[in-house]
């Protein structure tokens, strides 16, 4: 049963030149009903449609969602508090413009603002901004290793390509850096080889930032949004996947959505193929499976709070270009990601902690307050989102 097709008039005007075409843009079906998209569709909006600009103009600014993604996702992986790792972990880097990942890429920062401690092999692509370091097991990194503490593991060894600094004493079987190594005078570097060793202070790093006081706060755009959005330009009902049961498909259009909530026994699939921003402030509850299909030219920048709670399957995003999904959660509730899902997007949760189960393959970054993982955890940053800014309007 086709639950509703919405049909309106162009919104150029409210949005800009991009979105011109006159035809079905959201509309909410069941596979009963068939799943009939118009030849329309793929060309709405195939230019992307102009930027997305949020927030309150009383407040100030506009906040451009690209700016805002291109600044919170610089690393692969932030984590607020330490990390704890029983299990592999390996971060590397690609550009999805260019071709699909390939293993082995450079590239990939990782950021943890207390201690890292690792009971298995350790590889990060790109720099490490770090506590503080207990290792097992060997640690790799393809760029520069920064730490606000000792490097420790009597029994292992690491490797720095690029400079490294370390504020504390080398207590490692082994330490090679390629480039300078920096420790101060009142600490021993040990057993380490480099090519320039500098007995200096070394300034402290806090790379992920977490502060309550300066971190972005998805909470404040969320309250706005809920009433200033585009719903009854397409007339979208945010009540819409309150209680999604069966198969559920919404698909939106380019500009700015509210969905009160996504709850329910079933499986619901979100379909993007603009520049949309969905502000949904009761969060996600789903028994089934939840889908985010994002395909070119579509972007997504999905804001919730209430919690993230997917109990089946989670489908975010495409492999293929993980930089077109971000999605930024406001409140402390754990996210729980089950094994077998596909993470495919840029997670920013400060505040809460991620918890993935089994082995983790994870096409994006991850911002977290902190990671809990069963098993081994690849985090393959997709560059492309450094440049997702690039259509903003010039300050």
């Amino acid at each position: 049963m086709k639950l509703r097709i919405t049909r309106f008039i162009p919104w150029a005007a409210m949005l800009g030149a991009a979105c011109t075409v006159s035809d079905p843009v959201a509309t909410l079906h069941s596979p009963d009903g068939g799943s009939d998209i118009p030849d329309e569709w793929a060309e709405h909006c195939a230019d992307s449609g102009p930027p997305l600009l949020l927030g309150n103009p009383s407040s100030g600014p506009l906040l451009c969602s690209g700016q805002l993604a291109e600044t919170l996702f610089r690393r692969a992986a932030c984590s607020c508090e330490g990390l704890s790792l029983s299990a592999p972990f390996a971060v590397d880097a690609f550009r999805s413009s260019v071709g699909p990942y390939a293993p082995g890429g450079t590239g990939g920062d990782v950021g943890v603002n207390a201690g890292l401690s690792a009971n298995d092999r350790v590889t990060v692509g790109g720099s490490l901004q770090v506590g503080g370091v207990q290792l097992s097991s060997p640690l790799t990194v393809g760029g520069s290793l920064d730490s606000n503490g000792s490097l420790s593991g009597p029994g292992t060894s690491a490797t720095v390509a690029g400079d490294a600094r370390v504020n504390g004493d080398v207590t490692l079987a082994a330490l090679t850096v390629g480039g300078v190594l920096t420790v101060p005078p009142e600490f021993s570097p040990g057993p380490a080889q480099a090519s320039d060793l500098r007995r200096e202070p070394v300034p402290a790093v806090t790379p992920c930032d977490c502060a309550e006081t300066s971190r972005f706060d998805p909470a404040a755009l969320i309250a706005h949004h809920t009433v200033d959005n585009d719903n009854a330009t397409i007339g979208l009902d945010p009540a819409t996947l309150e209680d999604v049961t069966g198969e559920r498909v919404l698909e939106l259009p380019c500009g700015r959505f509210l969905l009160t909530r996504i709850a329910g026994p079933g499986h619901a699939t979100l379909r993007i193929r603009g520049r949309t921003a969905l502000f949904i402030p009761g969060g996600v509850d789903l028994v089934e499976a939840l889908t985010v299909d994002v395909q070119p030219p579509g972007e997504l920048d999905l804001f919730l709070a209430g919690g993230f709670v997917v109990s089946g399957q989670l489908t975010l995003g495409s492999a293929a270009l993980p930089s077109r999904v971000r999605v930024y959660v406001a409140g402390t509730q754990p996210l729980d990601i089950s094994a077998g899902s596909t993470l495919a997007g840029n997670l920013y949760a400060p505040q809460a902690q991620l918890n993935l189960s089994g082995n983790a393959e994870v096409f994006g970054s991850l911002f977290v307050r902190h990671l809990e993982a069963s098993g081994a955890v690849q985090v393959h940053h997709d560059a492309d989102v450094l440049d997702a800014g690039a259509a903003c309007p010039a300050d």
